[in-house]
């Protein structure tokens, strides 16, 4: 998860600590690249 602060720069986060901080960076995000579903598709199956 690729965060890009409202205020300038940029966070890196793995999936589970962006969805333990998720609504707090949803008050200074102006963007969310989101790549959870192209990492799900290219994992094999368990």
């Amino acid at each position: 998860m690729r965060v890009v602060l409202s205020g300038g720069g940029e966070l890196l986060f793995c999936r589970h600590h962006y969805s333990e901080h998720e609504s707090s960076l949803a008050k200074v995000a102006v963007a969310v690249d989101d790549e959870r579903e192209a990492i799900d598709a290219k994992s094999p199956e368990r």
